[in-house]
């Protein structure tokens, strides 16, 4: 009974812990769309117009950081550990302070912090695919996503080296690798984050499943120790009784045995004695 509460009690808890990370989840696909959005006005401006696009990055880093910051806040504290949230949306306002407020110096390395994101975001992807291939080996079954995971990542971190050293004659065609890269980033990050998180919630309901397999066999076996001492003691109580009863029972038939006897020889003597 205090088991099947316990484990009711458990399953709750983790379907409420679920449900809050799934609403926090949300700011991730955000954040790729940003991706695809900015990629997609760097192909489309046709002319380059460097105020324009450093505004353009300055907005977009504020949104990003603002969400990564809101996501911190409303984050529950038992899944919040070792989470940099805070940390990112901070430095994303702080980089689009950067954008907005020194436009020139910015826009003279454009293609240098575009390279230095993709390869960020590239590193990020390459971390999620070792972790997803150490999953596989815990739970002793492997798949493939993991290795298509480390393609996508690989695919970005050579973009990002290739927009920070390449210096083609025309920038205008750095411009359009850079946006098409950062498309491309923007999408694999989606897939990274359906497949990532499917894969940790399937090792999380395995592991729950086992520690309950745990804690029903050990109960299973405290209840066993647990039972051969109450049978000893009933069992022992029992063999009192029975053996104390055919005791009782043959002293009583030797008392009326010998009370007849004596009756007997009283009567004997008291005959001998009339004669």
């Amino acid at each position: 009974m205090f088991d099947s509460k316990k484990k009711i009690e458990k399953e709750l808890k983790e379907e409420q812990k679920e449900q809050r990370e799934n609403q926090l989840k949300w700011h991730h696909y955000l954040i790729s769309f940003l991706f695809v959005l900015v990629g997609a006005v760097l192909i489309a401006y046709k002319e380059i117009d460097i105020p324009f696009i450093c505004r353009f990055f300055s907005c977009v880093f504020a949104i990003a950081g603002v969400i990564c910051v809101l996501s911190y806040c409303v984050k529950d504290v038992s899944t919040g550990y070792y989470k940099l949230d805070l940390v990112y949306g901070v430095m994303l306002l702080f980089g689009a302070l950067l954008f907005f407020t020194k436009m020139d110096a910015v826009g003279e390395y454009f293609p240098i912090i575009a390279g230095v994101i993709l390869f960020a975001n590239g590193v990020v992807k390459l971390q999620h695919s070792i972790d997803m291939k150490r999953i596989d080996k815990k739970m002793k079954k492997v798949t493939e996503m993991w290795l298509v995971v480390m393609i996508f990542a690989l695919m970005c971190i050579a973009a990002g080296s290739v927009a920070v050293y390449l210096t083609p004659q025309n920038p205008r065609t750095l411009f359009i690798f850079i946006g098409i890269s950062i498309i491309a980033a923007g999408i694999t990050d989606v897939f990274t984050h359906i497949v990532f998180n499917r894969k940790v919630r399937i090792f999380k309901s395995g592991v729950t499943d086992t520690e309950e397999t745990e804690d029903t066999k050990d109960s299973r076996e405290a209840a066993e120790n647990t039972l051969p001492d109450d049978t000893a003691e009933a069992v022992t109580g029992f063999e009192e009784e029975a053996v104390q009863q055919p005791v009782e029972e043959t002293v009583e038939e030797a008392v009326e045995v010998t009370a007849e006897e004596t009756a007997e020889e009283t009567t004997e003597e008291a005959a001998d004695a009339t004669d």
